[in-house]
C-alpha cells in the first residue's frame, strides 16, 4: 500500500442512513480551531467560503473568497451551493494551517470539489458539521451536497449519487501486535466504529456476535483504541494511514476487499433526492476520471496505490433516474 502524504489528519466518517436532526451553528472563517488526532472534538459548524480560483488538474486545493470565471456554459453557472461535511476525515477533508496562521479546509475531496466549481461555474461554502447534523442538512436542502459517501438501495430513497470517484479500503487500526487483515483476525477483539457508517454496519453483519462499540466520531475510537479500551478501531483504510503515521504505536492491517465489497462501495457525492445539480456533477466526475484529473488528486492526499489507473468498472453510475427530470 502507498503511504500518504506528510499531511496529518483526523477522524472516519463514511457513508450512513438513519440518523436524526442534529444541527450545528456556523462559526466565521478563522474562528475554526483544529482538531488533532489526540482529541479534540469540535462541536458545531464552520462555514467557509470555498471560492474557485482558477483550478487545473494538478492545482493545490484552497479556500479562497473570490470565484473564477468558468470557461464553460452549464445550468450550474452562477448558482451557489454548499457542501456540508466533517473537516476532520483526513486525507478527504482537514483543517490545514497556513504560514501566517490563517486556516483553510484541503484534502481529496475539496480538490475535486473546486475543481468540478471550476468546470461548471458554480461557487460554494463548506460547513463542518458532524456526521449526523450533515445528513440532515442534505436531506433537508436542494443547494446542499456531502461527499465520501456510500450509496445503497436503502439511502437512495433519500438522496441521490454520482457515480464513484474513490475505491475505499476498509482499515483495522489496533495499538501493537500483528496486523488484523481478515475478518476472521477480528474474532474475539473488542472493536469500535463511527455510529451508522458502512464499517460498522458491515462487522455487525459479518460478525453479529461481535464485541463492537459504536462512537460518535472517529476520534473517539482512535482513543479508546490508544488508552487501550478497546482492541481494535474499525475505519477508513486511507483515513487509517493518518492516524497511524501521526501516533507510534499504532498498527493499520487492510481487508481484503473481496471480504468488504458487499457492504463498502465507492465514496460518491451525495445530494438531495431530485437535487437538480447531480447530473451535471456525475458527468463531470466522469470527464475528470477518464482526463487523469482524480488520479492526480488521488495520488495527491492518497497515494499512488489508491490510483485507478484507468480501470473505472468499479466507479459504476448515478442514481437511477437522475438526469431524466
Amino acid at each position: 500500500m502507498g503511504f500518504l502524504n506528510s499531511k496529518a489528519g483526523d477522524a472516519l466518517r463514511a457513508a450512513a442512513t438513519d440518523v436524526t436532526n442534529n444541527t450545528s451553528d456556523s462559526l466565521p472563517l478563522g474562528s475554526v480551531s483544529r482538531r488533532g488526532f489526540v482529541g479534540m472534538m469540535a462541536a458545531g459548524a464552520v462555514l467557509l467560503p470555498l471560492g474557485l480560483a482558477a483550478c487545473s488538474s494538478s492545482s493545490d486545493s484552497s479556500s479562497s473568497t473570490s470565484a473564477s470565471t468558468s470557461t464553460s456554459s452549464t445550468d450550474l453557472q452562477g448558482q451557489h451551493l454548499t457542501f456540508v461535511g466533517d473537516s476532520a476525515f483526513a486525507p478527504y477533508r482537514y483543517i490545514e494551517v497556513q504560514q501566517d496562521g490563517s486556516q483553510k479546509v484541503v484534502g481529496l475531496d475539496i480538490a475535486i470539489a473546486d475543481e468540478m466549481a471550476n468546470r461548471l461555474g458554480f461557487t460554494y461554502d463548506f460547513e463542518s458539521q458532524e456526521f449526523a447534523a450533515t445528513l440532515a442538512s442534505v436531506q433537508s436542502s436542494d443547494t446542499s451536497f456531502t461527499m465520501a459517501m456510500s450509496s445503497n438501495s436503502e439511502r437512495e430513497q433519500t438522496y441521490d449519487f454520482t457515480r464513484g470517484y474513490y475505491e475505499p479500503r476498509v482499515g483495522v487500526l489496533t495499538l501493537g501486535g500483528d496486523a488484523v487483515t481478515t475478518v476472521d483476525d477480528l474474532k474475539g477483539k473488542s472493536i469500535a466504529c463511527t455510529t451508522g457508517t458502512v464499517q460498522n454496519k458491515f462487522v455487525t453483519a459479518v460478525l453479529p456476535d461481535a464485541d463492537v462499540h459504536t462512537y460518535d466520531g472517529g476520534d473517539q475510537c482512535l482513543q479508546e483504541v490508544l488508552a487501550g479500551r478497546i482492541d481494535a478501531y474499525l475505519c477508513d483504510g486511507a483515513e487509517g494511514q493518518s492516524m497511524r503515521d501521526a501516533n507510534p504505536g499504532l498498527v493499520l492491517g487492510l481487508l481484503d476487499r473481496s471480504e468488504t465489497s458487499d457492504y463498502v462501495g465507492v465514496y460518491r457525492v451525495m445530494a438531495q433526492k431530485g437535487a437538480s445539480f447531480v447530473a451535471e456533477f456525475d458527468s463531470c466526475i466522469g470527464d475528470m476520471l477518464s482526463d487523469g484529473t482524480i488520479d492526480s488528486y488521488i495520488g495527491q492526499y492518497v497515494g499512488d496505490d489508491f490510483k485507478w489507473d484507468g480501470d473505472f468498472s468499479a466507479s459504476g453510475t448515478a442514481t437511477e433516474g437522475v438526469g431524466s427530470n
